[in-house]
């Protein structure tokens, strides 16, 4: 089964690991890890290294990162079916701090696409969700992009009867909602931005969470704590085991190529959800977004605590 994962404003995302950094220093690297990235070029490389034969990816690219971010990949088993425009995709840099646990990041924002570009990669995937089980459309969108490109994709592909999971935050999220896609999923931040309140306790999370359903479900990750599972006949919390991480960033995109594998495999929500707080775990063992040990997946994935949501419930600690 094919999945297939829209990244509107792929990059190639570079990791230097620097112990001491400090603003105004000058270091030699020793450490530097490329990867094609972008929210989600992260969730297809987790697909893939968790046994998800079939994963296609598109999006825009530009220039010679474009090429390379084609090229890497095709190393690790995944087709593209790029849209390339004039320009240069962006590259983002992340500084990772093993002595002080800190995570620096740099982002680029990318190249401005018109209106003819726009069509054109929403013919794409008009023609990839054909054949595709599902489709992931996640993260940012290039300068020139429409707010309401997710809405207007997710809206197209329900009426083809393809399910579509996304992954957003901000205005392009806000309006892609009411489209109802299968699967929305959010960190605690972009929820209390997307419900305009946090939730202290669970239970108000769930309230909150199966207001803004139609049918499909919902999932908040808690970082380090695990993540919720919000349906509409309940709730589950996974959380995951206590790790010393080298990173974070991706680990969320992890997550969710990790629900989306075991979706694919028919399993149930418990299940993905699972697979998805160890995928993303595992991700902060690696250097690198989206980059997973599938063996230490696996080991993870049989020590998540899922738990059925009742009144009262309290969200873990720190």
């Amino acid at each position: 089964m094919r999945l297939c994962c829209v990244a509107a404003n792929a990059a190639i995302d570079k990791t230097y690991v620097v112990s001491g950094f400090r603003q105004g220093g000058t270091y030699r690297l020793e450490t530097v890890v490329p990867v094609a990235g972008g929210k989600a070029l992260n969730a297809a490389k987790t697909a893939r290294l968790l046994g998800v034969e079939e994963v296609v990816c598109t999006g825009f690219v530009a220039g010679r990162a474009g090429d390379w971010i084609r090229r890497d990949l095709a190393a690790r088993g995944i087709r593209e079916a790029f849209v390339q425009v004039p320009g240069e995709s962006r590259e983002d840099i992340l500084i990772v701090d093993p002595s002080g646990g800190a995570e620096t990041r740099l982002l680029e924002p990318g190249v401005a696409v018109d209106a003819a570009e726009l069509e054109a990669l929403t013919g794409r995937v008009r023609d990839l969700a054909r054949s595709s089980a599902l489709v992931i459309l996640a993260g940012s969108l290039h300068r020139g992009c429409p707010d309401n490109l997710y809405a207007r994709l997710v809206d197209e592909l329900r009426r083809m009867g393809t399910r579509v999971f996304l992954d957003a935050d901000g205005e392009a999220l806000r309006q892609a909602v009411p489209a109802g896609p299968d699967l929305i999923k959010v960190n605690e931040e972009e929820f209390a931005a997307l419900n305009r309140r946090s939730a202290g306790c669970l239970e108000d999370l769930v309230t909150s969470g199966q207001r803004m359903l139609g049918q499909g479900a919902l999932v908040v990750t808690l970082g380090a704590r695990g993540a919720v599972w919000i349906g509409p006949e309940g709730a589950l919390l996974a959380e995951g085991p206590r790790v010393a991480p080298l990173m974070t960033v991706g680990s969320g995109d992890a997550f969710l190529g990790g629900y989306a594998a075991a979706v694919l495999r028919g399993e149930a929500p418990a299940a993905a959800l699972a697979l998805g707080v160890a995928a993303g775990t595992a991700n902060t063992l690696c250097l690198g977004p989206g980059v997973v040990d599938p063996a230490e997946v696996e080991s993870l994935r049989g020590r998540v605590q899922i738990t059925t949501l009742g009144a009262g419930s309290r969200l873990p600690h720190q």
